[in-house]
């Protein structure tokens, strides 16, 4: 997997690094422009202040040292340096009141351009594809091939009798998208979301500035925490658990079968009663349904999530039996399916998130 593959899998990654840069320069900026109005209490164990620009440059500190690290993997470690240092120092010029650290600034502004230089250049020369696996194993190992990771098995490659399906052509109803954006689940994570971006916004904006800093951290926390998610997710892979009030039972082709650390991967084609197929893979530990031999297997899924599949250890006898008999009358050819592209955490979640913010700002517009 490339770097703009990898950008586009793990945006919130990317998200989380822009709002620390910019809480680097804003923190600074607010060292700059409020350092002599910050009214110190002492007492016998020392001084203190409740106001930002007292420990503006402690906090900027840690937040710019996270932004380098989550942005490394989009612009590199010198150039993610550089620019947090840059902004850093844009920061403590901008609307200075004073010239006592106007020599620290400007040597910020030149180290931070020299990091900048150096990691554009570093990233324009092409990588050794060894040293490549060597400093990203994880994303080399996922590969730009087949949705499981790699490029395809020599099993798992399309015959001359197996159409070649264009992957993520399956499309999930819009009535059954809609009832999942409004379900509990999606729901639990978007409304802290909204609360989060919404009280970030409203700070920014109309202040108070404690109300923004906590919205601010909650939002790259909660990206982070998305991100993290996303780094695990398989998009080929089938999502469980089935939900049992919701299951049903399908008959599926079994293309192949191959290991995934302690797991098999069972790559099948669903023959829904309602609905076109799909081809997905199954994770399991075992061979339930000794599928290896037969060529087929019952799973179990939620029609109106079918990336929710798994393979049940006693399926119903009957759908076993029609199962195995479809796969003897097909013999070697699959039926041919698009391959379900699963969505990763978070698909319909963002977008509930960024409606809710919307509606709850024109209400706080309004009121």
């Amino acid at each position: 997997m490339n770097t703009r593959a990898y950008a586009r899998t793990s945006w919130p990654w990317a998200a989380a690094a822009v709002l620390l840069f910019w809480q680097t320069w804003f923190l600074c900026h607010v060292y700059a422009t409020e350092r002599s109005t910050v009214r110190w209490t002492c007492d016998s164990d020392g001084c203190g202040t409740d106001q930002l620009a007292g420990g503006a440059l402690f906090l900027a500190a840690p937040s710019a040292v996270g932004a380098v690290l989550l942005a490394a993997p989009f612009l590199g470690a010198a150039g993610a340096a550089g620019l947090a240092v840059l902004l850093a120092a844009f920061g403590l010029l901008l609307g200075r009141e004073d010239d006592h650290a106007v020599v620290v600034a400007y040597g910020l502004v030149a180290l931070g351009a020299l990091l900048l230089l150096a990691g554009t250049t570093r990233g324009l020369r092409p990588m050794n594809p060894d040293r490549y696996q060597e400093l990203y194993p994880e994303l080399a190992a996922e590969g730009d091939g087949e949705p499981g990771g790699g490029p395809a098995p020599e099993g798992d490659r399309p015959t001359a009798t197996e159409p070649l399906a264009r992957p993520g052509t399956y499309r999930v109803p819009l009535g059954d998208l809609l009832r999942l954006a409004l379900s509990f689940g999606t729901l639990a994570v978007a409304v802290p979301g909204a609360v989060a971006v919404t009280a970030l916004a409203h700070g920014a904006l109309q202040g108070p500035r404690w109300l923004m800093m906590l919205g601010l951290n909650a939002t790259y926390a909660l990206l982070i925490h998305l991100a993290r998610l996303r780094l695990r997710h398989r998009p080929g892979t089938a999502q469980g658990p089935v939900d049992p009030g919701r299951a049903a039972h399908a008959p599926a082709w079994l293309h192949s079968v191959r290991a995934r650390g302690a797991a098999l991967v069972f790559d099948l084609t669903v023959l829904p009663d309602a609905g076109p197929p799909y081809r997905i893979e199954v994770e399991n530990l075992l061979d339930p349904q000794d599928a290896r031999t037969h060529r087929a297997a019952v799973v179990r899924h939620e029609p109106r999530r079918p990336w929710r599949v798994e393979l049940p250890g006693h399926p119903p006898a009957d759908a076993l039996a029609r199962a195995r008999a479809t796969a003897v009358r097909t013999g070697e050819a699959a039926p041919p399916a698009p391959r379900l592209r699963v969505p990763p955490p978070g698909t319909l979640a963002v977008p509930m998130t960024l409606l809710l913010t919307a509606a709850l700002m024109v209400l706080l517009a309004v009121v």
